[in-house]
């Protein structure tokens, strides 16, 4: 799957030029946010009996928490910035793979969480992709290219395991 790093649709998105410590807590925030975020949807299908999909989930949130410490591998002997809440880079309110609250609820069904699921993941693809477009520094650039590209793998596997999902379902993408 190829996606194209600019949206066509994404209006005027302010540029984002960061710098090599700010990247990596904003990639850090997106993982262990995005953990989280896959937890609660592993036990939300879990408690209604939808061992499949939650077992999906608990395997997306144990890979985020694989890339938060491949992270702060690269955090290491650096020294983070302090960024209030208000001056993160997002597009939304939240981190890109934290979805809206609000669109979480108890009985959402195996497609809904899904798709809830891949939106988080274009979200996080188009922060890193938008980081690469702006950047003039080339280690962020590089450090971007290949969080976006991480991104790009779980943007597959999630429209992979949806498809499933539907086809299991007798609906058709």
């Amino acid at each position: 799957m190829q996606m194209s790093p600019l949206m066509p649709d994404q209006g005027d998105i302010p540029e984002c030029k960061l710098s090599v410590r700010e990247l990596l807590l904003h990639a850090l925030v997106i993982e262990l946010e995005a953990v989280e975020r896959y937890r609660q949807l592993a036990d939300m299908m879990e408690h209604i009996g939808n061992r499949k999909v939650a077992h999906i989930f608990a395997k997306m949130s144990d890979i985020e928490a694989r890339h938060a410490d491949i992270i702060d591998e690269h955090i290491r002997g650096r020294r983070l910035p302090v960024i209030p809440p208000s001056q993160f880079h997002w597009r939304g309110p939240e981190a890109p793979e934290n979805a809206d609250s609000g669109r979480l609820f108890h009985l959402m069904t195996p497609q809904q969480a899904l798709s809830l699921a891949l939106d988080n993941e274009k979200r996080a693809f188009e922060f890193f992709a938008d980081v690469v477009d702006d950047s003039t520094d080339e280690t962020v650039r590089e450090m971007a290219a290949e969080f976006a590209a991480e991104e790009e793998e779980h943007i597959a596997w999630v429209e992979q395991w949806l498809a499933e999902e539907m086809a299991q379902d007798g609906h058709t993408q």
